[in-house]
C-alpha cells in the first residue's frame, strides 16, 4: 500500500501547486485581467477557484465511492492541469477587454471543481491505505499542500527577477503546472484500490453522511483561518503593504517552508493526544500567532516564521480526522464534501476582509475574520467525538 500513499501524496502536491499558482500571482492577475477592481480584483481569482470546490468534492467523491478511488484520481488530475495551462494563454485585458476576466474566471471555476474532486479521492486513498501512525501520515499528507506552494514560491521568486516578468514571465508558472499531469498518470498506474474499500459492503453513499454537519463546521473554521491567514499573505504583502514581488515571494516561501514540519509534528502528536485535542490546540495557537503578526505592523522574518508555524498546526489533522468520521461506503463523499463544502462559506473569506476593510484597517479586518474562524472550528471540534478512540476506519 506504500505506492498508494505516495501516489496520493504526490497528487496532492501537484494539486496544491496549481492552487498556489493562483494565490502567489494574485496581485499580478489583478493588474493583467481585473485592472479596474483593486483589492477585489486580486482576490476574485482565488474566490472563483475555491467556491466551486464543494461541487467537485461531492461529485467526484460520490464517483469514487461507487466506481473506485483510482479512477477519480486520474480524471481530476487531468482536469486541473488542463485548466491551469490554459490560464497562461489568456491575453490580457488591454488586448481583449472584458473577455479576459470572463475567461480567467471560467477557468478558475473549472479548476476549483477538479481540485475539489482530487481531495475526495487522494485523501481517502491515502488514509485507507495505512493502519499505523495515521495521524503522522495525515500531517505528511496535508503538508503536501505547503510543498506545492513552496515549489510555486521558489519559481515566482526566481522569475520575478527576470526582465518582462509582469508581461510574460509570470505565465511560465502556469505552463509548468501542466507538467505534473504526465507524472501523475505514471504514478497512478501503480495505484491499487485499498483492501478496506474492495472488501467493504457497498451501499448508497448518501446513507453514511450523518456526521457531515459537524465535519463541515470544523472545516469551515479551519479554512476561514487559512484564507484569512496564509492564503491572504501574498495579497496582504503585495496589494496592501506594497512590497515588491521578490520580497513578498520570499516571505511567503519562508512561511510555507516552516509550515511543513509544523504539520508533520501536529499529525504525530495527534497519534498520542488525539485528533480533537490537537485540533483545538492548533486553533488557539494559530489565532495567537496570526493576531501578533497582523497587529505588529511591518512583517519581520521572525514574525513570519512564527505565523507559518502556528497557522499550520490545526489543519494537519484533516485527512485522518475526516477519514475516521465516515464509513467506507461513503468515505470519499464525506471527506470530499466536508473538506470542500466548507468553501461555501470560507471561500468568501477574503471578500469579507475586503468589505470589512472599508470601516477598519485591513490588518484588523483579517484578525476579526480569522478569529471568527477559530471560534467556528473550536465549536465544531468540541461537539464531535475523538476519532483516535472512536473511528470508522479500523
Amino acid at each position: 500500500m506504500r505506492s498508494n500513499f505516495i501516489g496520493a501524496y504526490l497528487s496532492w502536491v501537484m494539486d496544491s501547486y496549481d492552487l498556489g499558482a493562483v494565490v502567489i500571482t494574485a496581485t499580478i492577475l489583478e493588474k493583467v485581467f481585473y485592472p479596474t477592481l483593486g483589492l477585489l480584483g486580486a482576490v476574485l481569482p482565488i474566490i472563483f477557484t475555491v467556491v466551486t470546490r464543494p461541487l467537485g468534492g461531492f461529485l467526484f467523491g460520490f464517483f469514487a465511492d461507487l466506481q473506485g478511488r483510482k479512477k477519480a484520481l486520474i480524471i481530476t488530475v487531468l482536469g486541473y492541469s488542463l485548466s491551469i495551462g490554459l490560464t497562461g494563454l489568456v491575453p490580457p485585458y488591454a488586448q481583449i477587454g472584458i473577455l479576459a476576466p470572463v475567461t480567467v474566471s471560467l477557468l478558475r471555476v473549472i479548476q476549483g471543481i477538479f481540485i475539489g474532486g482530487d481531495v475526495s479521492s487522494s485523501f481517502t486513498l491515502a488514509m485507507e491505505s495505512v493502519s499505523r501512525w495515521r495521524g503522522l501520515l495525515s500531517g505528511v499528507m496535508q503538508s503536501g499542500t505547503l510543498l506545492g506552494f513552496v515549489i510555486v514560491d521558489l519559481l515566482f521568486t526566481s522569475l520575478a527577477k527576470t526582465p518582462g516578468f509582469f508581461v510574460t514571465g509570470w505565465r511560465y508558472i502556469f505552463f509548468i503546472g501542466v507538467i505534473p499531469a504526465v507524472l501523475a498518470l505514471l504514478i497512478r498506474a501503480k495505484v491499487t484500490e485499498p483492501k478496506i474499500y474492495v472488501e467493504a459492503q457497498k451501499e448508497y453513499p448518501i446513507k453514511g453522511l450523518s456526521p457531515l454537519w459537524q465535519t463541515i463546521l470544523v472545516m469551515i473554521g479551519f479554512w476561514v483561518m487559512i484564507y484569512a491567514g496564509p492564503q491572504f499573505i501574498p495579497v496582504y504583502l503585495g496589494q496592501v503593504l506594497h512590497l515588491s514581488p521578490q520580497v513578498y515571494g520570499f516571505l511567503a516561501l519562508i512561511m510555507n517552508v516552516v509550515g511543513i514540519p509544523a504539520m508533520v509534528l501536529s499529525g504525530l502528536l495527534s497519534d498520542f493526544v488525539g485528533r480533537k485535542v490537537m485540533g483545538i490546540v492548533g486553533v488557539v495557537v494559530g489565532l495567537l500567532t496570526a493576531s501578533w503578526f497582523y497587529l505588529a505592523g511591518s512583517p519581520t522574518l521572525l514574525s513570519m516564521v512564527l505565523f507559518g508555524f502556528g497557522m499550520n498546526l490545526a489543519s494537519a489533522i484533516s485527512p485522518s480526522y475526516l477519514a475516521e468520521r465516515f464509513k467506507t461506503f461513503s468515505r470519499a463523499t464525506g471527506v470530499g464534501f466536508s473538506y470542500n463544502g466548507a468553501f461555501i462559506v470560507a471561500g468568501f473569506t477574503q471578500l469579507f476582509i475586503s468589505q470589512l476593510s472599508t470601516v477598519t484597517s485591513v490588518s484588523h479586518s483579517a484578525v476579526i475574520v480569522l478569529g471568527l474562524g477559530a471560534i467556528i472550528a473550536g465549536i465544531g471540534l468540541a461537539v464531535g467525538p475523538e476519532t483516535l478512540k472512536v473511528s470508522n476506519l479500523n
